[in-house]
């Protein structure tokens, strides 16, 4: 028997299992489903314990005194029932969720940003690139003062810079070597 089959039609049948466990299951779609249940265990069992937690239930539902709700959760209700109708505002993170539904299911919108991609690094390989120096940047410019004067104070504040680093280190007297580094060495020169 090919398993997916027999998934694809339990999964067929699982809101009518548990709308026959309720009682609520219309007779004419009650033959087909008695036959499934006839045939299959795990349908069966889920069955039965949906059957069993909806007697339980009903069996409440019988006993208990109906519980009337008070005045502050009616308004806590109708406060989350206005709240859902009102418009929602848009956010990043909602506007990258729409975004998501919108082109995960979409194979033609994958295209399309495929298709964009490309000829975005199409062109970026077609055009050369050209750098240019400060110093060309300030002869073509038409505020070139204003570029020399930037190349001007970088020079000085790299120098400042330099002159605040701290000294180096005094060298230390060179330490005997190993024998092994100066047979090396003798026979290098």
């Amino acid at each position: 028997m090919n398993m997916r089959r027999l998934l694809n039609c339990c999964r067929e049948h699982r809101e009518n299992i548990s709308l026959l466990a309720s009682g609520v299951l219309p007779e004419a779609e009650q033959a087909p489903l008695c036959e499934h249940l006839a045939h299959c265990a795990p349908c069966r069992q889920s069955y039965e314990e949906m059957a069993k937690l909806s007697g339980e239930l009903q069996q409440w539902e019988r006993t208990e005194p109906p519980v009337e709700p008070g005045a502050a959760f009616s308004a806590r209700w109708m406060r989350s029932i206005h709240a859902v109708e009102a418009p929602r505002r848009t956010g990043l993170a909602a506007l990258t969720s729409r975004c998501g539904e919108w082109l995960w299911p979409s194979p033609l919108a994958w295209g399309a940003l495929a298709a964009v991609w490309v000829c975005l690094l199409l062109l970026q390989w077609a055009t050369p690139v050209s750098r240019t120096t400060a110093s060309e940047l300030a002869r073509s410019s038409s505020s070139g003062h204003i570029s020399i004067t930037v190349a001007q104070r970088q020079l000085e504040l790299s120098s400042l810079l330099d002159s605040l680093a701290p000294p180096p280190p005094p060298s230390r007297p060179d330490s005997p070597r190993p024998h092994s580094l100066r047979r090396v060495e003798s026979v290098n020169t």
